[in-house]
């Protein structure tokens, strides 16, 4: 990184009690961490025209989380796989979508920590096996599909009984309790992670960007509210599934209770942009591939056009719109998704857009 000249920063506090309330949750040991946090400063003045004035943007580097490629979801597994390890599980049973970013560092963790894996995805097996699902067979996962989700939830059961009686010890990963609650304590500590890196080059946040379905986008509320440090969180969601406001918020309100924290986050404190969604979740945006291409071609960072591209499409956009000023320090939380660009080639190679859907949850 860059080193300011100017110290711009406040005191920052102590977070051994923030860390001391983490520590509260039993949690494997998945990842090397902080993850690096890169300065990408001829991303910020092609957003500004090359003219100065702009914004610092920081890129916070969750696609470098060690395994199978990396990822957002290995922070979370930390602690989900810690109830499946306590439960003394041989096997680990999900179910998500067929190009699962989640899957495939599932597997991953799983093959660490001497697990064997079963998937069960969402769709029909393709006939050229690419991006995460490749990941998936390469890492040795038994995989299965199912039509529907409620095929999909039959057949979890019915592979968790057929495991039993093979004297097997299975767990259904969604079923876990701390799903949601491990997405938030680990963006929690991630943010802490960023604030003293930052600290170390004089700098303090102003505005944190993430692809948010209001997980990990409650860790960093909980943050900003407990560090009482003066920065936003802009989520920036890929799905119309959620009401965001009130997911993030009842989220981070569970995680508070878990954690032994006498707080509570309501709606008016979530900043969410649903606009850039485009046509639907798993479909790529005009703007999310124009993101895609800005970060690979300004600072060789490899984004996805389902999740991060979409996020880095709503800081691409409002940085343009000139809502930011040269004191400014935005940080963008890479989660990860980089296996998804080989299911997306059309898009890189002939620069065209499709109607083909992948889902990458």
């Amino acid at each position: 990184m860059v080193a300011s000249t100017t110290d711009t920063r406040p005191d920052l506090p102590d977070f051994t009690a923030i860390r001391g309330h983490i520590a509260r949750l039993p949690r494997v040991n998945l990842i090397v961490r902080p993850t690096p946090l890169t300065e990408a400063p001829n991303l910020a003045r092609a957003l500004n025209h090359g003219k100065p004035g702009g914004p610092r943007i920081f890129i916070k580097r969750d696609d470098l989380t060690s395994l199978g490629l990396g990822g957002n979801k290995l922070r979370n597994l930390e602690f989900r796989l810690a109830r499946t390890m306590a439960e003394n599980a041989d096997t680990v049973i999900v179910g998500l979508d067929l190009q699962s970013n989640s899957a495939r560092q599932t597997v991953a963790a799983c093959n660490r920590l001497g697990l064997k894996t079963i998937l069960v995805l969402e769709g029909s097996k393709p006939n050229v096996i690419q991006g995460n699902l490749l990941m998936d067979y390469l890492l040795g996962a038994e995989v299965h599909f199912a039509a529907t989700r409620d095929e999909q939830r039959q057949m979890l059961d019915g592979l968790a009984d057929q495991t039993r009686k093979a004297r097997g010890r299975p767990h259904i990963l969604n079923d876990n309790p701390m799903f949601d609650v491990a997405s938030a304590a680990a963006y929690l500590e991630a943010t802490l992670e960023v604030l003293e890196q930052l600290d170390a080059e004089g700098l303090s946040p102003t505005y944190f960007y993430m692809s948010s379905s209001g997980k990990g986008q409650a860790g960093i509320i909980l943050a900003q509210r407990l560090t009482g440090l003066d920065f936003r969180m802009h989520g920036v969601t890929a799905t119309s599934e959620f009401h965001l406001p009130s997911r993030t918020a009842g989220i981070a309100n569970e995680t508070a209770r878990a954690l032994g924290l006498d707080l509570v986050i309501t709606e008016d404190e979530i900043v969410n942009f649903t606009d850039f969604v485009g046509e639907g979740y798993g479909v790529p945006s005009e703007a999310g591939v124009e993101a895609v291409k800005l970060f690979a071609r300004t600072e060789g960072v490899i984004l996805d056009p389902i999740y991060t591209g979409k996020a880095a499409a709503g800081l691409v956009a409002h940085v343009r719109e000139g809502r930011f000023g040269a004191d400014d320090v935005i940080v963008f939380v890479h989660t990860g998704g980089t296996p998804a660009n080989f299911t997306w080639a059309d898009l890189w190679v002939d620069n065209t857009m499709t109607t083909k859907t992948s889902s990458t949850r």
